[in-house]
């Protein structure tokens, strides 16, 4: 009787404890530092011009982007001015590490192609900040 009671006590402790750890989930982005591939999403601009992103699930909806692959595939969410309300396209395009915080960007875009340099400021697994820089800042 004496093990049953133990026994008894034993399962309910367990229970309690799957009851109480299993109610949060984990955090499947955790702010360390991350990688750029995967989806990013226009949030915010700093002070300074930078431009800030947080990754999501995929490019959709009414704000910019970007989708970086495994292998230098890229597609790049913008808008268009052809009239109300504003076109959003998604272009085709790759990308390149020039070095931890430089890449080379070449989409598609209207009317012909972009080429520019993508400037990493911070990269955590949440939140990209960067600045383009174009030949004018070189």
């Amino acid at each position: 009787m004496i093990i049953r009671g133990y026994f008894a006590i034993a399962i309910g402790l367990t229970l309690l404890l799957a009851a109480c750890t299993s109610t949060s989930e984990p955090d499947p982005w955790p702010d360390q530092p991350g990688t750029l591939v995967g989806v990013w999403v226009f949030e915010d601009k700093t002070d300074d011009g930078a431009q800030v992103y947080m990754r999501a699930a995929t490019l959709t909806g009414d704000r910019s982007g970007y989708e970086f692959g495994e292998h230098g595939g890229l597609k790049v969410r913008t808008t268009g001015w052809c009239g109300t309300p504003i076109t959003w396209f998604n272009h085709e395009g790759l990308w390149s590490r020039i070095d931890d915080q430089l890449l080379n960007i070449h989409h598609a875009n209207r009317g012909g192609s972009k080429e520019y340099q993508l400037e990493i400021i911070s990269l955590t697994t949440r939140r990209l900040t960067c600045r383009e820089r174009t030949d004018d800042g070189f």
